[in-house]
C-alpha cells in the first residue's frame, strides 16, 4: 500500500461504486473486496463503504481510508 495518486482513487472509487451497485454476484464481490483490501491502507474500509449514516460518496470513502494510521507500538 502506497499513497494516494490519482490512479489508485479513480480505481478505488470504481470499486467502491460496484460494491454500492449490488450488481455482483459472489465471486465478483469477493473479488472486489480483494483488490480493495490490497490497496487501501485502512481494514475498516468497508464500515464506511456500507455502513456510515448519511452515506459517504465514494471519493470521501478513499479519502478516509487513506487517512488511516496504524497504531505503533
Amino acid at each position: 500500500m502506497g499513497k494516494l495518486t490519482p490512479q489508485i482513487e479513480q480505481e478505488a472509487v470504481s470499486l467502491i461504486n460496484k460494491i454500492r451497485s449490488a450488481a455482483l454476484n459472489d465471486e465478483e464481490l469477493s473479488n472486489v473486496v480483494m483488490r480493495l483490501r490490497a490497496i487501501l491502507p485502512d481494514p475498516h474500509f468497508m464500515k464506511y463503504t456500507v455502513d456510515t449514516v448519511p452515506e459517504l460518496s465514494a471519493e470521501e470513502v478513499v479519502r478516509r481510508a487513506f487517512e488511516y494510521k496504524p497504531i505503533q507500538l
